[in-house]
């Protein structure tokens, strides 16, 4: 349906935050704020002053007569009325990005482009091998790889940003179908006993200080705590990918545990199996209109029949 400028619902539309000199750098500072627990942390995130965001919210405020955030010592939390104000401009900024990246891609005719979202230092082995055979069959196509946190990933899906995201989570309200599992390995210094095994048991790790990626560390935590019980692993420490876990394992600093497919060669530090031990990774799908090289892709997964 064509909407013109008598249609009295399109002329009304915006008129509210016209009247509150409501701007989207409101909604977006509001929103980063929320996310990240704190106005510090909002503007360390968005690349902007501190004070920048705490004016703009402050402006925000004064505007609509009714306070969004509490402040306290230990940052922000929304009001009740900020609950309500912030589903809705994630579902406004979220419509306006997705409207956004349509035009640019009718524009650019990436209607050939596959927008796909892979946790940040992952995606070596599986997902590797299943985005080549994807390319190889159809040599048009062009592959963005979006990199981010299970967080950032998930919104991006459910706001139509992504057409499709591998993740270990399952996002809430999201169709999704299960990609692959992988096998966790045992990174561990060569000059350790447990570099002469063929494979590690959990039991092996009891009392040891364990190095996790962080893309995987709440999964792998989660099992471990299941298989050793809670305060068996003597502690944590975590690692932005695995290569850098590797690198730690090398320096004498514990034993880690990454996902086959990003096993990273590292001097002096070899990998052995983890007993019975897999991470489940599932494709989840954007909330935008599905494109027939998805469904290809689908196909492709292991688990398709």
């Amino acid at each position: 349906m064509t909407t013109t400028a008598s249609d009295p619902v399109a002329a009304d539309l915006g008129q509210a935050s016209a009247r509150a000199g409501l701007g989207l750098h409101h909604l977006r500072y509001v929103l980063a704020a929320a996310e990240q627990g704190g106005f510090r942390r909002a503007a360390r995130h968005l690349g902007v002053q501190q004070s920048a965001v705490s004016r703009r919210i402050q402006e925000l405020e004064n505007r609509l007569g009714a306070p969004i955030f509490e402040r306290g010592p230990q940052g922000v939390r929304l009001t009740s009325a900020g609950e309500d104000f912030v589903r809705g401009a994630q579902g406004a900024v979220g419509k306006l990005d997705l409207a956004v990246d349509r035009a640019g891609e009718a524009g650019r005719g990436d209607h050939g482009v596959l927008r796909v979202g892979v946790l940040a230092g992952l995606g070596g082995g599986p997902l590797q091998a299943l985005l080549g055979h994807l390319v190889r069959g159809e040599p048009g196509l062009g592959v963005d790889l979006v990199e981010g946190d299970a967080r950032v990933l998930g919104a991006a899906l459910a706001h139509g940003r992504l057409d499709v995201g591998f993740l270990l989570a399952e996002p809430r309200r999201l169709t999704l179908a299960r990609a692959w599992r992988e096998r966790l390995m045992v990174a561990v210094p060569i000059d350790d006993h447990l570099a002469a095994a063929s494979s590690v048991v959990w039991a092996d790790l009891a009392g040891r200080r364990l190095l996790i990626a962080d893309p995987i560390v709440r999964a792998v935590d989660d099992l471990a705590s299941r298989r050793l019980g809670r305060g068996a692993v003597r502690s944590v420490g975590r690692a932005a990918t695995p290569a850098s876990v590797g690198r730690l394992v090398a320096l004498g600093q514990g034993l880690g545990i990454v996902n086959e497919g990003d096993a990273c060669r590292v001097t002096g530090v070899a990998y052995r199996p983890l007993a019975r031990s897999f991470l489940t990774f599932d494709a989840v799908l954007g909330r935008r209109p599905e494109k027939p090289i998805l469904r290809r892709l689908l196909s492709l997964l292991p688990g398709a029949t």
